[in-house]
C-alpha cells in the first residue's frame, strides 16, 4: 500500500511538472513577442517570490500539514491556469503574462518546501532511491515539456497549454486527496508568530549535525551550476562561433548527465560518501575542460561531467538532510535548502556575468574554484553518522 501510494503520487506529480514545463515554455515564447526586456521581466518575476516567500512556505506546511499545503497550492494553481486559459482566448497581454508569473511563483514558493520532503512521509527505508525516482521522473518531464509546448503553441496557443497545465494540477490534487502517507506528521497548533517559527527552525537547523554543511554545499552548487549552464555556456558558445543548435546540444548534456546519475541512484541507491564528495571536483574538471577546449565534443563532455558530478553529490546530500530533519520541522528545514538553491543565484549571476564580460575563461575558472570550495562542506556531511530508521511520526 505504501509503495503503491507513493507511485500513484509520483505519476501524478510528474504529469503536473510536465504541464508546468509546457506552460513555462509557452509563456516565455509569448513574452518574447513583446521584446527582450519584456521576456526578461516575465521570466524573472516568478523567481522573486520563490526567494522571498519560500521560508514562509516552510512555516505554513509545518503548521497546516505537508499534504494539506500541497493540495491547497495545487487547487490554487488549477484556478490560476484555468483563468489564464480563458483569458488568453482573445490574446494575452504583457500584464497577463506578468500576473501569471507572479502568482505562479508565489504559489510555488509556498508549495516547494512541502513537496521536497513528501517522499519521507512514506518511510526512511530507501529514501535515497525514492528521492532519486522523483528527481529523474521530474527531470524527464521538464525536458519533454518545451518540445511539446512548441507543438501545442502552433495548434492551440496559450489557451491550450494553460488548459493542459490546469488539468495536470487537477490530477495531482486528486492524487493528494486519495493518497495517505503512513508517516504523515499531525500538525501542531501554531506557537507564536511566523518569525518565531522561522527562528526556531533556524536554531534547530544550526544544532542538527550535518545540516549547516549541507546548506553551504548546496549554496556553492547553486551559485555555480545554473549560471554556468545558463550564462557562461551560451557566451562561450557565441565566442567560439557555435550555432544555437550546437549550444543547445551542449546544454542538454547537463540534463543528460544528471538524469543518468539519478536513474542509477534510483536503481542501486546513493553513492558512498567517499564517491559523492568527489562530485564537485568532477564538475570543476568539466568547467576547466570547457575553458581549455573549443570543440563541440569537448563541450558536450565537459557539461555532462558537470551534470554527473553535481548530481553525485546532491543525491547523497538531500536524502541525508531530509532524514536528519526533526518531524515537526520537515518543511522549515526544506525551505532552508530551497532558499540555498535560489538566493545565491541572484547574487552569483551578475558577478559571473561581469567576469565573463572580461573573459569567458575567467568566469569558467571562477566556477571551477567555487565548485572545489564545496568539497570541504561535503566532507563534513560525510563524516556525520547516518541517522537510523525513522519511527512512526504520525501520532
Amino acid at each position: 500500500m505504501r509503495a503503491g501510494g507513493f507511485r500513484r503520487w509520483l505519476a501524478a506529480s510528474t504529469a503536473s511538472v510536465f504541464g508546468d514545463s509546457v506552460t513555462f515554455f509557452a509563456v516565455g515564447w509569448a513574452a518574447a513577442g513583446f521584446g527582450a526586456d519584456a521576456a526578461s521581466l516575465v521570466l524573472t518575476i516568478e523567481g522573486i517570490p520563490l526567494a522571498v516567500l519560500v521560508l514562509a512556505g516552510g512555516v505554513l506546511a509545518d503548521r497546516v500539514g505537508i499534504r494539506r499545503t500541497m493540495a491547497a497550492c495545487d487547487a490554487a494553481m488549477v484556478l490560476v491556469m484555468a483563468a489564464f486559459a480563458v483569458g488568453a482566448i482573445d490574446g494575452a497581454g504583457l500584464w497577463m503574462l506578468v500576473a501569471v508569473g507572479a502568482l505562479s511563483g508565489t504559489i510555488q514558493a509556498l508549495r516547494r518546501p512541502a513537496e521536497s520532503v513528501f517522499p519521507r512521509l512514506f518511510g526512511s527505508d530507501d529514501l535515497d532511491r525514492r528521492m532519486a525516482m522523483v528527481g529523474s521522473a521530474h527531470q524527464v518531464a521538464r525536458t519533454a515539456g518545451p518540445a511539446v509546448g512548441g507543438f501545442l503553441i502552433g495548434h492551440g496557443g496559450l489557451p491550450l497549454t494553460a488548459g493542459l497545465d490546469a488539468a495536470t494540477f487537477a490530477v495531482v490534487l486528486l492524487a493528494l486527496l486519495l493518497v495517505r502517507p503512513p508517516h504523515e506528521p499531525v500538525p501542531k497548533p501554531a506557537q507564536g508568530s511566523v518569525w518565531r517559527s522561522l527562528a526556531d527552525g533556524a536554531r534547530e537547523a544550526a544544532r542538527t549535525p550535518g545540516v549547516v554543511p549541507v546548506l553551504v554545499a548546496v549554496s556553492g552548487l547553486a551559485m555555480t551550476v545554473l549560471p554556468l549552464v545558463m550564462l557562461a555556456l551560451p557566451l562561450a558558445g557565441r565566442e567560439r562561433g557555435w550555432t544555437a543548435a550546437e549550444i543547445g546540444l551542449v546544454s542538454g548534456a547537463w540534463v543528460g548527465g544528471g538524469l543518468v546519475t539519478t536513474l542509477v541512484v534510483a536503481r542501486w541507491g546513493a553513492p558512498p560518501a567517499r564517491v559523492a564528495v568527489a562530485g564537485p571536483a568532477l564538475a570543476a574538471g568539466g568547467a576547466v575542460l570547457l575553458a581549455l577546449r573549443t570543440e563541440i565534443w569537448a563541450g558536450v563532455v565537459a557539461i555532462a561531467l558537470v551534470g554527473v558530478g553535481t548530481t553525485m553529490l546532491t543525491t547523497y546530500l538531500f536524502p541525508a538532510y531530509v532524514a536528519r530533519t526533526p518531524p515537526e520541522m520537515l518543511a522549515r528545514f526544506s525551505s532552508l535548502t530551497q532558499l540555498a538553491q535560489t538566493g545565491p543565484i541572484l547574487i552569483a549571476t551578475p558577478l559571473l556575468g561581469a567576469a565573463a564580460a572580461v573573459d569567458v575563461r575567467l568566469a569558467l575558472a571562477v566556477v571551477a574554484v567555487l565548485l572545489l570550495a564545496t568539497v570541504p562542506a561535503a566532507v563534513r556531511v560525510a563524516r556525520v553518522p547516518q541517522p537510523g530508521e525513522l519511527v512512526d511520526i504520525s501520532g
